[in-house]
């Protein structure tokens, strides 16, 4: 059994790793050549602080993916006997409680303290220490001999090759700049000559040059979006001390070369001609958080990118699906036992909606496609499908005019011509049909609700005029 180390030991092991990591952040500043291997590496472990990304290129340089002991063997993968952990720091918080005017740990703590502190009676407080902990990287595990890519265990779709999905990340990028309330202006608001872009901090707006090729325009972008998270007005008034420009440019040059290269596209341009006047001098400290704000900011652009190209290649591989395969895929992931169930309607959609709430309107689609044997090439004017009524596709206005005061819950699916299937659920007690759900949540644009609500009315309108006929010939009859 491994002797434990003694608090001193613990202390001067993190001591010594810290310095470790000084040192190789040092080194990165000696030349251009290092820092640009130095933010293609950072791309890779963006998921990492910093910290922890310095001390894994220093341990393991070239290193592609890396998990825990425990992380590989959830993948199927095991790690190699004698391959040695690359050592990394571990968050490890530890509570303390207000005991006698002393902060005692809690784990030592008697336990009425526990008690009061769980009541909330015993003022406590967290304070974050850290400890040494190991991973191991992909090829220390056998998970290649087993089959196992990197791509499988990551999910790094955007590792096909940032050309091919130009368009893709371009409209990630689009919502990445809306979630920061980032005006993109069509044209620049003056002449910006040879500039690639620009970035207006009172108007938090940015605007790309016109002459600009498209694969350009998405380097370009990601520098400029670099300027609106980091030098915004809002965060130059929390700086202790103003950056200069140069400080800035090289900032969100780098932001720019860490994701364009890590999304597969053109880096040859990357200059980091700021490196040499601006760290001359420079305390390590200033280097430090450099790297730190360049490393968050990559960090959370790329995860926005690669959940953005998530949802698209999960989309495309819904569209090549058939119905029947979407249902079957979706009752594996619902659980053994969930399709055998004798669950009715509103049971269905709630169990789907607590696991899966995303995947509704997918399952009526599909659940209407192969109960009705819809057509959809075929369809020429709107159609609706009451879910569990037993009439199939009707027109829109027919359908809509059903009663469904008694229903628990009414699903329904509409058919557009040249659109695709849309589905919905709502509570008959606070929503009266399908069409009052969509006016409510708005789902539809104006043309279209109103095309459908004009259908809708001609039914009401039809139905009126049978009931003045009929009264008209009852009148008639009682006159005879």
């Amino acid at each position: 059994m491994a002797k434990m180390k003694t608090n001193e030991e613990r202390k001067a092991e993190l001591e010594a790793l810290t310095e470790q990591m000084g040192k190789q952040i040092d080194s990165y500043f000696e030349s251009p050549e290092k820092i640009r291997e130095h933010l293609q590496f950072l791309g890779k472990f963006h998921q990492y602080s910093m910290r922890n990304a310095v001390l894994i290129e220093s341990q393991f340089p070239g290193a592609v993916a890396v998990g825990s002991y425990p992380f590989w063997e959830k993948q199927g993968a095991q790690v190699q006997k004698g391959e040695r952990g690359i050592k990394v720091f571990v968050p490890n918080p530890v509570t303390y409680a207000l005991h006698e005017d002393e902060w005692v740990s809690l784990s030592k703590a008697p336990k009425p303290i526990k008690e009061g502190v769980k009541q909330g009676r015993i003022p406590s407080r967290k304070m974050m220490y850290f400890k040494i902990g190991h991973v191991f990287e992909y090829t220390q595990t056998d998970a290649r001999e087993k089959g196992i890519e990197v791509s499988d265990i990551f999910k790094r779709y955007h590792r096909d090759g940032g050309l091919e999905n130009e368009q893709d990340i371009r409209d990630a990028l689009t919502t990445l700049a809306d979630a920061r309330n980032v005006t993109l202006l069509e044209d620049p608001l003056d002449e910006i000559g040879t500039a690639k872009g620009c970035y207006y901090p009172e108007l938090h707006a940015i605007a790309l040059n016109p002459r600009n090729t498209s694969i350009e325009d998405v380097s370009v972008l990601i520098h400029e979006l670099a300027h609106a998270e980091l030098h915004n007005q809002e965060r130059n008034f929390e700086r202790d001390q103003p950056l200069t420009a140069p400080e800035k440019e090289f900032q969100a040059e780098m932001v720019a070369y860490v994701v364009s290269h890590q999304l597969g596209f053109p880096t040859d341009d990357f200059s980091p001609s700021y490196l040499a006047g601006w760290t001359k001098d420079k305390e390590l400290l200033d280097k430090e958080k450099l790297l730190q704000e360049v490393h968050q900011t990559s960090a959370t652009f790329l995860e926005h990118i690669e959940t953005h190209l998530e949802k698209v290649n999960t989309l495309e591989q819904e569209k090549e699906q058939t119905p029947l395969e979407y249902l079957e895929k979706l009752n594996r992931g619902m659980g053994t036992g969930w399709e055998k169930a004798n669950l009715n309607l509103y049971e269905r959609v709630h169990s789907i909606q607590s696991v899966f709430p995303e995947e509704i309107e997918n399952y009526l689609n599909a659940k209407a496609t192969l109960e009705t044997n819809l057509k959809v090439d075929r369809i020429d004017e709107p159609l609706m499908y009451i879910h569990d009524k037993g009439f199939g596709f009707q027109s829109f206005g027919v359908a809509n005019n059903h009663d469904f005061s008694e229903d628990t819950i009414v699903a329904y699916t509409v058919a557009l011509p040249g659109k695709s299937l849309i589905s919905g659920h709502f509570d008959p007690e606070r929503t009266v049909h399908p069409l009052h759900d969509f006016e409510k949540n708005k789902r539809l644009e104006k043309p279209i609700l109103k095309s459908l609500e004009d259908r809708w009315h001609d039914i009401l309108l039809e139905k009126e005029k049978k009931s003045l006929s009929r009264t008209a010939m009852f009148n008639i009859e009682r006159l005879i």
